[in-house]
């Protein structure tokens, strides 16, 4: 398969799962070029380089397609256009294609998280850290950690995919793919 790890960092999501699936090619995506170097340096020091490799681009200015597949690990609430970040995903995709986002889990308003600690955990790191982060990017659209899946879900659908469901969660976060 060919999968694109969208927000990569320093790459340790992209190794982990480049070594579980040997048989894939991976590419890594951030916006952060000094993140991307020591992916780079990553993947060589762990002998991965021949089918992953990283790339400094923004995730609305990815050019390569044809995508098996799209991982995006705790970072689309974090950017400033999630909307148009989303259409874009959708445009990279195969039509058989599916895009994992892992996100904070949380209720679909307020209300619904007050009772649970993490979920006021992260409504504080959210305001300190997401928010902010998001603002301070085109658009600012500042979805913050606490989206919930009905926001996301129509964020999603409202970008063209056709199906949108939680795969699975844990205590932290939910997984929800999204298809053409």
């Amino acid at each position: 398969a060919k999968i694109a790890d969208v927000g990569c960092g320093i790459g340790f999501s992209t190794l982990i799962m480049a070594e579980a699936f040997p048989n894939s090619r991976f590419i890594g995506y951030d916006f952060h070029e000094q993140s991307i170097e020591q992916a780079t340096a990553h993947a060589a020091a762990h002998g991965l380089s021949d089918r992953v490799s990283f790339q400094t681009a923004p995730a609305k200015q990815i050019a390569e397609t044809d995508f098996d597949l799209i991982t995006m690990f705790d970072c689309l609430h974090d950017m400033g256009d999630p909307r148009g970040c989303a259409e874009h995903m959708r445009q990279l995709l195969k039509e058989d294609g599916s895009w994992m986002i892992v996100e904070p889990i949380a209720g679909n308003s307020p209300g619904e998280n007050i009772g649970n600690p993490v979920s006021r955990l992260y409504y504080n790191a959210s305001t300190m850290i997401c928010v902010p982060t998001s603002l301070a990017q085109e658009v600012g659209e500042a979805l913050g950690a606490q989206a919930g899946q009905e926001k996301l879900t129509q964020l999603l659908t409202g970008a063209g995919f056709g199906s949108v469901r939680r795969a699975t969660e844990g205590p932290f976060n939910m997984i929800l793919e999204a298809r053409p």
